[in-house]
């Protein structure tokens, strides 16, 4: 993501009203190192918006790149720390110079909601993964 937001940001403050609840980030989670992808971290199967990010082993200063949505939490997550799905090869360069991939995620109440807050996001910030994938 561009400088004026490349470490956790004021986002971790930002929580969303719906129907009562109070939806917020999780905190960072491991997903996956060189050597070995975290499943066990994975506890929701329901909607949400996520973000993608890298970092040292214990976390810290997390650089964020990639924005998404899915109606399936555990399963989306799956396919990154299976394959790295449509973000293959640039999760496998960061992780050969030794970076490990991150992620976080807000519970939504549906997929339209995390369209919508995915989109709200991408018009904030930019985030570079994003980008390189939509230059085509």
């Amino acid at each position: 993501m561009s400088g004026e937001r490349n470490v956790v940001s004021a986002w971790n403050a930002i929580n969303i009203q719906t129907e009562g609840d109070l939806m917020a980030w999780t905190e960072w989670r491991l997903l996956m190192s060189r050597e070995e992808w975290f499943s066990a971290i994975l506890d929701y199967d329901g909607p949400a918006c996520y973000e993608l990010g890298t970092g040292g082993r214990r976390g810290g200063a997390i650089e964020i790149h990639y924005v998404g949505e899915t109606s399936n939490e555990k399963s989306r997550m799956s396919c990154y720390g299976q394959s790295g799905s449509h973000l293959a090869e640039v999760i496998a360069g960061h992780l050969k110079r030794g970076w490990h991939i991150w992620y976080r995620a807000m519970a939504l109440p549906s997929k339209e909601a995390a369209v919508a807050m995915q989109n709200n996001l991408l018009q904030r910030y930019r985030y570079d993964w994003n980008d390189l994938l939509n230059r085509d």
